[in-house]
């Protein structure tokens, strides 16, 4: 069974929107009192009261709803640490969002039972919560400890408020029965959908998870061994109308972040540029040595029609024609220095670059020797 393949009616409508890249994923606090060991978030973002849209560390509403518009964004998830401890922050933003794109932009909200109350959800209801997903450190933690009833009851009480609640945990190794009868529970009161997610290592949580007997999956991902076959075995065993979707890695490496970066790519690509089929951006650049020769260079570039851009001492072109460039240059006997090369990068707002390819810029003066 492909896990991973699932008919789209199978999950949640954020989660449709996340596959496509369509999701501003807005990270509205660190601050969080659970102590999960299995977190895999940064050291730049974990217990730090910061926020981000997408990869971008923000400071205002303005520049979230500038990152949706720039990703094409359908909706919102709304994530941390734990959003609800900044309550009145989320309801700004999300407020903000939905104002902004309109009622059908789809806004889900990751959070814990500690904090769920008549209150809270009321604001969200308010400000257009659409969804919200439920996680109980405890049944993975401290399950001796876990309270059930109190999850439940939480759940219920999510339900009077919320169009559709879930639930959304990490698929832990050995904790089958656990989950399975989780999932059993829950479709009893009428939930709607449990996510599993497929359980990862970072730098921040490797340790923990490897002390407690976890080992990686292959060399090549970061997926801990078992996961997989922990989500497969609750699909195949469970009976009933709850939704079960399995995220496995590869979709949120492969599919959900490429698609993001595409759709993002297109919205702030300059005409020169070229979208790669990853959703990163190529450009051309010569530096010059000498800002006296940019204009011959810029003559031959507006009589064939080129776009460029024109940044001090540096000419921005695409690619292809840039090799082209190069070599005009050459035949032609341009004399003077300047260097030049092709840029990937990515087109998220750090413009973090992956590869810079040089080129020749100088006829080769090679002395062979007679045979």
């Amino acid at each position: 069974m492909d896990l991973s393949n699932l008919n789209e009616k199978d999950m949640a409508l954020g989660c449709k929107y996340c596959i496509k890249g369509e999701k501003l994923v807005l990270y509205i606090t660190g601050l969080c009192e659970e102590s999960c060991y299995y977190c895999p978030l940064s050291e730049k973002r974990k217990k730090k009261d910061v926020i981000f849209a997408n990869e971008k560390q923000i400071n205002s509403i303005e520049e979230a709803v500038e990152e949706a518009r720039l990703c094409g964004s359908k909706g919102v998830g709304i994530t941390g640490g734990n959003p609800l401890l900044r309550i009145e922050r989320t309801v700004e933003y999300l407020k903000a969002l939905k104002e902004e794109f309109g009622s059908d932009f789809h806004a889900h909200l990751y959070t814990t039972p500690k904090f769920v109350s008549e209150k809270n959800l009321k604001l969200l209801k308010d400000a257009g919560l659409d969804e919200i997903r439920l996680h109980s450190s405890k049944l993975f933690n401290d399950f001796e400890n876990f309270d059930k009833l109190d999850f439940l009851e939480k759940l219920k009480l999510c339900k009077n408020y919320i169009k559709d609640v879930g639930v959304e945990i990490p698929g832990i190794p050995n904790f089958e029965k656990e989950i399975l009868d989780l999932a059993f529970e829950i479709d009893k009161i009428g939930v709607k959908f449990l996510n599993i997610n497929e359980l990862e290592y970072s730098e921040t949580n490797y340790q923990s998870l490897i002390d407690r007997g976890f080992s990686e999956k292959d060399d090549t991902t970061s997926r801990i061994s078992g996961s997989f076959e922990t989500a497969k075995y609750i699909i195949d065993n469970f009976k009933g109308k709850l939704i079960i979707h399995f995220c496995p890695s590869s979709l949120k490496d492969s599919v959900q972040m490429k698609n993001r970066l595409i759709n993002r790519a297109r919205n702030v690509a300059k005409p020169y540029e070229e979208i790669t089929e990853e959703g990163l951006l190529l450009k051309g650049t010569i530096n010059f040595k000498d800002l006296k020769d940019v204009s011959e260079v810029l003559e031959v570039l507006k009589e064939n029609d080129v776009e460029f851009e024109l940044l001090n001492d540096r000419l921005l072109l695409n690619p292809e024609i840039l090799e082209d460039l190069i070599d005009h240059l050459k035949e032609n006997n341009f004399d003077f220095k300047f260097s030049a090369y092709i840029s990937e990068y990515y087109p998220t707002s750090d413009k973090l670059e992956v590869e810079r390819i040089p080129l020749v810029t100088k006829k080769p003066n090679l002395k062979l020797k007679k045979k």
